[in-house]
């Protein structure tokens, strides 16, 4: 019984920490969070199949704009790397905390869509 409380004491020293660590990340963590949340509406709210954006001059030479299935996939690709680069932020949080601003602040170097 004492080894199951100190589990739980370890656990809870732990989570506090650990939410110390992350409320020093506030706003790096909260500028992902949106970008995340803008590429979510995107994949979930695409433009149809029939709409003039696929036939237009002007945006054909993106390629994410060739067709709805290639949309969706990049749209889905930049989810993926999205979520890929807060995971890599968080785990340097402690030891390599410039490296982890930077890598938060990443959407914001290539641009919303630049590789996303």
């Amino acid at each position: 019984m004492n080894k199951i409380k100190q589990n739980i004491y370890k656990t809870s020293q732990c989570t506090k920490e650990t939410l110390k660590l992350l409320w020093q990340f506030k706003w790096y963590i909260a500028f992902d969070f949106i970008i995340f949340t803008l590429l979510l509406s995107e994949y979930f709210n695409p433009p149809a199949a029939d709409d003039m954006i696929w036939k237009s001059e002007a945006i054909n030479g993106m390629w994410n704009y060739q067709n709805q299935q290639v949309y969706m996939q990049s749209c889905k690709y930049g989810l993926i790397i999205s979520v890929l680069l807060f995971l890599i932020g968080t785990s340097n949080m402690r030891n390599h905390p410039l490296l982890a601003k930077l890598i938060f602040l990443f959407p914001l170097y290539i641009g919303w869509f630049g590789i996303l």
